[in-house]
């Protein structure tokens, strides 16, 4: 009964919570300069999706509020199934991708169905493991009636579902994320070029990009074929939710910096919960494929590139030379190409996206090396996420990490 009094007053407050968001998203102004009407036919309608899920995903909790629920066992096999499904279903797109007959097709489509009719299963299982490892680092909450019933807040919650697609605006004279609009999923190829060539037009670099998940609640997060992939994404939207009643979430959209800090800070702490759920959960013969060198070798390459590319791009920008900028950022898109890993746009506004992952070789911020060595300061991952969940610029992390250095150091 605990349980159920905490999961039904979060949902009382984070509906709450969510219905000035809708407001302003519904009072959104019309589209009124170029970037904007170009985009306006693609967008993405997140208020619908709201509507669509949210409801949904609660009134299934709380129908197995009350109950025992799936053994451990029985949860295992049931996330064996998934990701053997998901694995299948990725084989049979290959293949159909290849010109495959009507009977592939066939296939495929009862593979998705089979997998689909899983979805709500595997959420409710994956967001219990999270919760159980986020109670374990005391990250958790309690109402003022309930000062003995202590949950985590806001409750683990996603959506297995397409997430949209982001059109990122930079400037083409620096690196930085100047606007961005959530677009509809199911763009072709030609309606991607097309309005990459509109706004480009307008004097900006953009790009149209896939993105793994979405901070809404229930966050959305694509579906992923392996159990670590599904689990560190859940995890990291999941600390966006958790940021946003926090100092480093409310501040997200202030600045470039404030953006690298939050995302940073999911990176790291997502893959640290993701760990820890695969430690306490194991899933036997989940991604354990063999070592593939060759694709190792791929990805290694990949990542030096493009950390010397950010850095010479950063030079060149600096320096004015914006279309030798352009130029070296296409070639080595090709040469990468060539080497078997494929980018379909490198450019300001690419680099802008990914560079705000600090931890990533895309970025050039000194913020990633900085919240890795508070994430090594600090004595468990739940003081790591409180600690960074109240800074609010880089010269907060400067003086925490200065702070614990000091604690450090012996007398």
């Amino acid at each position: 009964m605990p349980r159920a009094i905490a999961a039904v007053a979060a949902l009382l407050l984070l509906v709450g919570a969510g219905a000035g968001t809708f407001l302003l998203l519904a009072r959104a102004a019309a589209p009124s300069d170029p970037i904007s009407r170009a985009a306006a036919p693609f967008r993405y309608d997140l208020v619908g999706w709201e509507v669509r899920h949210v409801l949904n995903r609660w009134l299934y909790q709380v129908g197995h509020l009350f109950g025992d629920g799936p053994s451990t066992e029985e949860e295992t096999a049931a996330l064996q199934r998934y990701f053997a499904l998901a694995a299948e279903a990725a084989s049979l797109e290959r293949q159909a991708a290849d010109g495959g007959d009507e009977a592939l097709r066939l296939t495929l489509d009862e593979k998705r169905g089979q997998q689909r009719r899983l979805e709500n299963q595997v959420e409710a299982i994956l967001e219990k493991r999270l919760s159980q490892v986020l109670e374990d680092e005391g990250l958790t909450t309690s109402l003022p009636l309930f000062s003995g019933v202590r949950f985590v807040f806001p409750p683990v919650d996603f959506e297995l579902d397409q997430p949209p697609r982001m059109l990122v605006i930079s400037p083409r004279e620096r690196i930085a994320i100047q606007r961005t609009i959530l677009l509809r999923s199911r763009l072709t190829p030609e309606e991607v070029t097309a309005l990459e060539e509109e706004t480009a037009a307008t004097g900006v670099s953009s790009l149209v990009a896939d993105i793994g998940g979405l901070g809404t609640y229930p966050s959305t997060v694509s579906k992923r074929s392996t159990y670590e992939g599904l689990v560190d994404t859940v995890a990291h939207e999941w600390l966006h939710n958790y940021l946003a009643f926090h100092p480093l979430g409310r501040h997200f959209t202030d600045s470039q910096t404030t953006r690298t800090l939050n995302e940073t800070a999911a990176n790291i702490g997502g893959r640290d919960i993701g760990r820890l759920v695969r430690q306490r959960f194991p899933l036997p013969g989940s991604d354990a494929a063999p070592t593939d060198r060759e694709r190792e070798r791929k990805i290694d390459l990949a990542k030096k590139e493009m950390r010397a590319l950010r850095l010479e791009v950063d030079r060149l920008l600096g320096e004015g030379k914006i279309d030798e900028a352009e130029a070296l950022m296409e070639e080595r898109r090709k040469l990468l190409a060539e080497n078997g890993y494929y980018i379909r746009k490198i450019n300001q506004a690419y680099f802008a996206l990914s560079g705000q992952y600090g931890d990533k070789p895309e970025s050039s911020s000194p913020i990633g090396p900085k919240m890795m060595e508070l994430r090594r300061l600090s004595p468990s991952l739940g003081e790591f996420i409180r600690t960074a969940a109240q800074i609010t610029s880089e010269a907060d992390l400067d003086r925490l990490l200065a702070e614990k250095a000091r604690a450090l150091t012996p007398p």
